[in-house]
């Protein structure tokens, strides 16, 4: 018998003893209430136990409750061949994201890119063009925003004018003080307990990495990389 048919079996039995206790001693609140408290508190921990959708719905709800801090180190790689003033077609793509916007050039081959609360790392040679963001510090609620409505429109635009051959996605984020996913896979462990602790594996050829405080993501493609963003930052993952 499987984990999904033994929890519709609990839950139906938990709700038929309920209807039966109320029948049996409509007037007897204290009973009905001690039995009927006792098999929901029995349904919904061994749903806890059970159930991964359930527990990572759980915990989605307590991150967007606290909202937490997690660190962001994200790097996009473009392959191709690029035209020596790509730089011009760069900035006006930045430029015209807001016009709260700051250019800094480091050298001919360097820029950060400051637009409001972001800061873009652009590194060119004549066949690659690297993106990068570091040590961004962001509220977890925040952070499905950016990837929804700026980085992912961003990346989107770049992708759009180099036309590249080929392209990397690659997200790390740190949880400042835990990380959901550790207890997707070890549930019954103390996180204070392990030392490390590190999964890997593959979603439709795109790589996960989850180890005690973080997530690492590699895609190959814009499409890929916002829904499986999305997909791990709502905690709702495949």
């Amino acid at each position: 018998m499987n984990k999904k048919t033994i929890l519709i079996a609990v839950w139906g039995a938990s709700i038929i003893i309920a209807i039966i206790s109320i029948l049996k001693n409509p007037n007897s609140f204290y009973t009905n209430g001690t039995i009927i408290a006792g098999w929901l508190l029995f349904a919904v921990q061994l749903t806890w136990n059970q159930s991964e959708r359930f527990y990572m719905k759980i915990k989605n709800m307590w991150f967007i409750a606290k909202n937490p801090d997690c660190i962001w180190n994200m790097q996009v790689e473009f392959t191709g061949e690029f035209d020596k003033d790509i730089f011009k077609e760069i900035d006006k793509i930045f430029c015209s994201k807001s016009t709260d916007y700051k250019i800094i050039q480091l050298s001919n081959a360097r820029k950060i890119y400051k637009i409001k609360t972001l800061s873009y790392e652009v590194v060119t040679s004549p066949h690659q063009i690297r993106l990068i963001v570091e040590d961004l510090e962001v509220s977890y609620r925040r952070s499905k925003t950016i990837i929804q409505k700026e980085i992912g429109i961003l990346l989107e635009s770049l992708s759009r004018v180099l036309k590249e051959d080929k392209s990397d996605y690659y997200l790390t984020i740190d949880f400042k003080e835990y990380n959901p996913y550790f207890g997707f896979f070890v549930r019954r462990l103390n996180a204070n307990e392990v030392n490390t602790f590190n999964v890997k594996f593959k979603v439709d050829g795109e790589r996960v990495s989850i180890n005690k405080t973080s997530i690492e993501l590699h895609t190959e493609s814009l499409q890929s990389f916002r829904s499986f963003s999305e997909e791990y930052l709502s905690l709702s993952p495949r």
